[in-house]
């Protein structure tokens, strides 16, 4: 499975399929049953499709990074590249083939429209994310790099691929084509978040091209690494104080510039959020979305501004929204709270990492699947290639 570090990112389609069920939408067995083959079409097969694809466009840069070993890439050596590539493609289109027959095999669930639609989406949202990635990167070794229109539009376009799946599981939920106010509302929350987060990843996965001297970052990168759009954030990190090593830095534990790619993205995706909330629970009441808006904004900004003090800052902001839908007469009130509290306290969590502690969750789930699958490799393949496999996994570490 490619990129292991974003396992969590499957968590985000059945999120918003729960968050449709806790605001009263109707589902039957059989839509829950459709949910759950679309979920693991998308995560197990389309996904992991789109991710090789990137991996094999990115293959020679990748195996210039400084962290590549540990990044979940298509491994090397560059001298390996055609079978590398080879294999990672027939997969790749294995998977697609898989999702092909999925999409025919069951008529009575009607899976042929959606399955097409979010393999359509998921490879689109690529294209263009691929081109604009090999436009604005590859050219320059200067840090912070120019931020050039096609590195900006690439911060703007990664938040899409959080849209596909998010939207995924609302659809299949709630008729959407009746409630446009909500699917507008929805769609434009998780863009922002998912600008706002990979903005905020890229700028920790900055941190692998410093050194420290003096306790001061020292910046190195040439242009064949093609990293302009994670090193043009840097020119928004806080002040370096504390003189710990780049890799323990959390540079978005402090207050941030309010023109951060981040920050900007956050805000739209706190009053986005809490108006599709609200949407969610009265979906006639304009004037309540609204409010809702407004009072999103308001607690998202305060969050961001409160650097020191950010979980008592949500935790408020929670309170006062929860009490301002329980006085307007909302009903569901907390189920109307809950895309607002997931999106900040996914910003709890984000904004706290560093590069050593990123992805700490999917390791331990994937130690996890390792232990309780191990048994079943090791009957498939033997005892001696088993043992070869892990003197072979000991010696790549």
């Amino acid at each position: 499975m490619p990129r292991p570090k974003d396992a969590f990112k499957a968590l985000l389609m059945p999120f918003t399929f729960l968050l449709a069920l806790a605001a009263g939408a109707d589902v039957t067995g059989r839509s829950l049953v459709r949910a759950l083959i679309v979920w693991g079409a998308l995560e197990l097969l389309v996904y992991p499709a789109r991710y090789q694809w990137n991996d094999i466009r990115g293959f020679v840069a990748d195996q210039q990074h400084p962290a590549e070993r540990d990044r979940g890439r298509l491994p090397g050596p560059v001298e390996r590249v055609r079978a590398r590539v080879t294999a990672s493609g027939a997969v790749a289109a294995a998977r697609l083939g898989i999702v092909a027959v999925l999409a025919l095999a069951l008529p009575g669930l009607h899976l042929g429209s959606v399955l097409t639609t979010l393999t359509v989406a998921v490879f689109g949202v690529a294209v263009v994310y691929e081109g604009l990635r090999a436009r604005g990167t590859g050219r320059t070794a200067a840090v912070p790099p120019p931020a050039r229109p096609a590195v900006v539009a690439l911060w703007v376009v990664v938040g899409a691929g959080y849209v596909v799946r998010g939207m995924a599981g609302l659809a299949l939920a709630v008729d959407l084509g009746h409630r446009p106010a909500l699917a507008v509302s929805a769609a434009v929350a998780l863009w922002a978040f998912g600008t706002a987060f990979v903005t905020s990843r890229w700028l920790l996965e900055s941190l692998a091209f410093a050194t420290s001297d003096r306790g001061e970052p020292v910046w190195s990168a040439r242009a064949d690494q093609a990293r302009e759009h994670l090193l043009a954030l840097v020119r928004w990190l806080p002040p370096h104080t504390g003189g710990a090593a780049p890799a323990d830095w959390s540079p978005l534990r402090r207050r941030t510039s309010w023109a951060a790619p981040w920050n900007v993205a956050l805000l739209i995706a706190g009053t986005a959020a809490a108006a599709t909330g609200s949407l969610l629970v009265t979906p006639a009441s304009a004037g309540r979305a609204a409010l809702a808006a407004a009072l999103g904004a308001l607690t998202t900004a305060a969050a961001v501004r409160l650097a020191g003090r950010r979980p008592a800052a949500v935790l408020a902001g929670a309170v006062l929204q929860v009490l301002v839908l329980v006085f307007t007469a909302q009903p569901r009130p907390l189920a109307a709270l809950l895309p607002w509290l997931a999106v900040m306290t996914a910003y709890l969590v984000f904004s706290s990492r560093s590069p050593s502690t990123m992805g700490g969750v999917s390791r331990r789930v994937r130690s996890l699947a390792t232990a309780l699958c191990a048994p079943l490799v090791r009957a498939v393949v033997g005892q001696a290639t088993w043992d070869a496999l892990r003197r072979d996994a000991g010696g790549r570490r």
